[in-house]
């Protein structure tokens, strides 16, 4: 994908996700931001290689909630 336009697909992809996570968990959105910047979740949505911003911002949330649950499991892309 050209660098430009995966620089404006993650961030509005983030916010969207953090929102959701913020309804799901209860959180305030400091907390929420801060926890999900911190998981191997975001970190994966940052890499172009791993086409995790192909995933949908249910899967995405889910995947955080997994991952803060210790039960992290990346589906099979392919």
């Amino acid at each position: 994908m050209d660098a430009r336009k995966f620089e404006c697909i993650v961030p509005a992809l983030s916010t969207t996700v953090v929102d959701l996570i913020v309804k799901r968990n209860s959180w305030d959105e400091d907390t929420a931001i801060t926890r999900f910047m911190k998981s191997e979740v975001y970190d994966r949505l940052q890499d172009d290689e791993t086409k995790t911003w192909h995933f949908s911002v249910l899967l995405l949330a889910e995947l955080f909630d997994d991952e803060q649950n210790g039960e992290l499991v990346w589906p099979e892309v392919g």
